[in-house]
């Protein structure tokens, strides 16, 4: 039987791709009214977006480090997809990629570069992936399903980056979950932690899982940092308060914020309360705009 030694969630936005003083230079992609907190000023300055980086680096690398002592056969990687593979012809909740191998791209393009350069083949736990889709549908899931990509550079950005900075030369089998977390109607927060929790059951009883990892990209807050919201969501991440996790509305998971579904659903597979490694709002503009990163882990799914 398989087990799941571990989960992790953490960010993917460009600004961990980006050296901190190029950081005003990104997108804003909303716009007002900004009301930023008091003293933004002070989040400015090349000094505190330097520490800032390192922080998340820092963060980065303590996952690393955590992912490579538990050792997993296979990765399940919980992403959202943006108008990469998934287009408004047809946006399931959530499609599973069943090949054996697949491209993902960091997909880094704000200062010239192309996508197409920065590609990483993996290999797909295909057994494992048509387990899941069979093993969903008899507990009461639809999830889609695909053999290809159509994005020219494979899956995105949401799955390469954090592919890359987790496991920077590819290595266990993995298998991608997509999440229509960006584009309403979306899951609800309470279908994403059930969809989690199934995912955990189909995974513990699988026979050819062998030792996994469950891994939530994307979030915390963004495009416009809300640190309330992310201090909220912090500590029912941490006592594992699933009326509040399940209960988060629509109208807060929009835009960036949204991918904070595919942590839920991570929470849903661990089925106890996670450890944050680094909490770190990165402001990149006066406005309040950036990313709040968070780097969180759970040792292992609870009995």
């Amino acid at each position: 039987m398989a087990e799941i030694v571990g989960c992790m969630a953490m960010s993917h936005a460009p600004q961990l791709l980006a050296p901190p003083d190029r950081w005003s230079e990104l997108p804003t992609r909303i716009k007002g009214p900004f009301h930023p907190k008091p003293g933004i000023e002070a989040e400015l300055t090349p000094e505190a977006m330097a520490a800032n980086a390192a922080r998340c680096n820092t963060a980065i690398a303590a996952l690393r480090d955590r992912l490579a002592e538990w050792a997993p056969d296979t990765v399940v990687i919980l992403g959202d997809d943006q108008e990469e593979n998934i287009l408004f012809d047809n946006m399931p909740p959530f499609t599973i990629f069943i090949e054996d191998e697949v491209d993902a791209t960091v997909k880094f393009r704000y200062f010239g570069e192309k996508e197409t350069d920065q590609m990483t083949r993996y290999r797909v736990n295909a057994p494992l992936a048509n387990e899941l889709i069979t093993g969903l549908m008899d507990i009461g899931f639809d999830p889609a399903w695909s053999r290809e990509t159509r994005y020219h550079a494979g899956l995105g950005h949401a799955f390469g980056r954090v592919l890359k900075f987790l496991i920077p030369d590819s290595g266990p089998a993995i298998v991608p979950v997509m999440v229509n977390t960006y584009y309403p109607p979306a899951p609800s927060a309470k279908r994403c932690f059930d969809f989690g929790q199934a995912l955990g059951r189909i995974i513990t009883d699988s026979p050819n899982a062998g030792r996994v990892v469950v891994i939530g990209s994307g979030g915390l807050s963004h495009t416009k940092i809300d640190e309330q919201l992310d201090q909220d969501f912090i500590a029912a991440l941490k006592s594992l308060d699933v009326d509040y996790l399940a209960g988060m509305p629509a109208d807060v998971l929009t835009t960036g914020t949204s991918e904070i579904r595919c942590w839920i659903a991570v929470a849903g597979a661990a089925g106890s309360g996670g450890t944050m490694v680094d909490y770190v709002p990165c402001y990149r503009n006066a406005d309040g705009v950036g990313c709040a990163m968070g780097f969180a882990y759970w040792d292992r799914k609870a009995a």
